[in-house]
């Protein structure tokens, strides 16, 4: 199995209004295709010192979201459903081998993704496809991740938790924060305990699937 860190810079200017004219810190959450042309979005928000009402307004306006629902606590981040234009990079990354498995903003417009693909020509693949579309694209980092073996009984029990309590679910019924308090843990030790159980179950998976008759 390969994991790759992309950097890419999309078309569209919601991102860069967050990131670039607010100052603030944007993680997309989950994406799935909607109806048209268009991406269902769920992100994270941290305002910073910005005003994160001014920020869901700004979104609101934006040509390119036709659609916000938003949750904006007094304090923390913001958690919010998009629908926006589906962009060819969102595009090519669902129509590709990778998995997404994290998405933060960097500014300017840009995203880094980590993603996970069966094969190295998966990842190649997608990114000659995203520059022939002419989207900005470096591939910031690329390695063999070998199977740790099968999850630890910490692991099983908080993946088992997370699931039962909506985490994987869209849009989540439970977020990374409340989750951690009721494993007793950090948001830390929580992320790094789910990303490793994750990666676990994804081999698997895709051990699995290439081991299927062609």
């Amino acid at each position: 199995m390969i994991e790759a860190v992309l950097r890419v810079t999309l078309p569209c200017s919601w991102v860069t209004e967050v990131t670039g004219e607010y100052g603030a810190t944007l993680s997309v959450v989950e994406q799935k295709p909607a109806a048209g042309r268009t991406l269902q979005s769920l992100v994270e928000i941290d305002p910073g010192d910005s005003d994160p009402n001014a920020i869901v307004a700004s979104l609101r306006k934006n040509r390119f979201v036709h659609e916000v629902e938003a949750i904006v606590p007094p304090k923390g981040k913001i958690l919010a459903t998009l629908l926006v234009d589906h962009c060819h990079a969102c595009r090519e990354l669902a129509h590709s081998e990778c998995f997404l498995t994290d998405a933060t903003a960097t500014g300017g417009g840009g995203l880094e993704w980590r993603l996970l693909a069966p094969r190295r020509s998966s990842i190649e693949s997608l990114v000659a496809t995203l520059q022939e579309r002419g989207i900005p694209v470096e591939l910031a980092s690329i390695k063999n991740v070998k199977g740790s073996g099968s999850l630890t009984d910490r692991q099983a029990r908080v993946l088992s938790l997370a699931y039962e309590l909506g985490y994987f679910e869209f849009p989540k019924r439970i977020n990374l924060t409340d989750l951690a308090k009721k494993v007793g843990v950090s948001k830390a030790a929580l992320s790094e305990t789910l990303r490793t159980g994750e990666e676990k179950v994804l081999h698997a998976y895709f051990q699995g699937l290439m081991k299927r008759p062609r």
